[in-house]
């Protein structure tokens, strides 16, 4: 019986080797780390260490970015790192990718990187590599990430957000493509007093009741099929099309066509005396107790051809100010996208299923 075995065997090498099989690699392991909310930045932030010994990072998490990257001057050095390696612009995996216009191809050239968001912050540096964990010391490998020497505005250099994990689907760049992550989840809290746990594999919080396809892996895109204000459906001439969350971005934004039928409804449902408002991209403030506010109307996006609908409560909805004023925290688009804010998805569970393109909202405490 074992000759047999071995032989057989044999014959499975052979075979294999004649088809030059590659083995599929093992999934990335089961890991979390603590988010944080960051009362001066508005945003969430993640908890890891890189390097060897490992030196801890504070990065805000960004569903819609592609590349990590960790600040040079107030977090990770790379001189006190025995793993940690430049890469040169002729590394075709990944630097070419991302860099192709203005990275020249010299071997003594490193693989620079620059970064602009939306609201006008940016970080450039150089492409590197180092080992990563995250909590409980699980090393999840060697990942390539953006080493910032030069960061804006003044809240990326502080002690409390010293870099980002982009969370996005694109490859090869983005921490979700560079694992091979099929599945996470985050529930955050809006208060810097109490963390909440990010899960990544599979203790990943994913809803299946709550579950909307997305319409792209690359950024998470879903078909927004409608919006109500209490029991009134907002008035759309077209369909209101595809949102997508971004978790590095404040407050909700929805583009012209379907925001100024949505606030001309708001406007028609909250009875309110209206107030000056503090800031010029919130286009609606009133004067109002929290306990009249809690009695409004609640917003409720529409999803999977109204299957699926996901309630914000007005403590998400609207924007407490000095002297009783609220304004409406869901605003303009500056560009023709629709996006899911972090403001809005506070004590939502939101779970991600890369590998069956589905992603969950599920109303929770967190």
């Amino acid at each position: 019986m074992a000759s047999t075995t071995t032989f057989f065997l044999y014959l499975i090498f052979l075979l294999c080797s004649t088809l030059n099989f590659i083995p599929l690699e093992a999934p990335p392991p089961d890991f979390s780390t603590k988010v944080t909310y960051d009362p001066d930045s508005d945003l969430y932030i993640a908890s890891y260490s890189i390097g060897t010994p490992p030196q801890n990072v504070l990065a805000f998490v960004d569903t819609a970015s592609d590349v990590i990257w960790t600040n040079s001057k107030t977090a990770f050095k790379s001189a006190s790192s025995t793993t940690y390696a430049a890469l040169p612009c002729d590394d075709k995996s990944f630097c070419q990718k991302l860099n192709q216009k203005t990275c020249k191809i010299r071997s003594n050239q490193n693989c620079t990187y620059k970064i602009k968001y939306s609201d006008q912050a940016s970080t450039s540096g150089v492409i590197s590599q180092d080992k990563f964990s995250f909590d409980a010391k699980v090393d999840v490998g060697i990942l390539k990430f953006g080493y910032a020497t030069d960061t804006s505005p003044n809240y990326f250099e502080g002690k409390d957000i010293n870099g980002c994990l982009g969370l996005s689907g694109i490859t090869p760049f983005s921490f979700i493509s560079q694992l091979g992550i099929k599945k996470f989840s985050h529930c955050f809290v809006k208060t810097s007093s109490k963390s909440t746990t990010m899960y990544f594999g599979s203790k990943a919080v994913i809803t299946a009741k709550d579950s909307i396809p997305l319409v792209d892996t690359k950024y998470y895109y879903v078909k927004l099929n409608g919006i109500s204000v209490g029991n009134t459906i907002v008035n759309l001439t077209n369909q209101p099309g595809r949102i997508y969350v971004d978790t590095g971005a404040t407050y909700s934004r929805l583009k012209k066509a379907v925001y100024d039928p949505f606030l001309k409804l708001i406007k028609e449902e909250v009875v309110k005396p209206v107030a000056k408002s503090p800031h010029d991209f919130l286009e609606f403030c009133f004067k109002a107790t929290k306990a009249e506010v809690d009695n409004l109307p609640k917003v409720t996006f529409q999803f999977a051809d109204n299957k699926v609908n996901v309630s914000f409560v007005n403590g998400v909805t609207y924007l407490e100010f000095d002297g009783g004023v609220w304004c409406l925290a869901i605003i303009r688009s500056t560009d023709s996208e629709s996006l899911l804010g972090n403001f809005q998805l506070a004590n939502l569970n939101v779970g991600y299923d890369i590998g069956g393109k589905l992603i969950s909202f599920t109303n929770m405490n967190c």
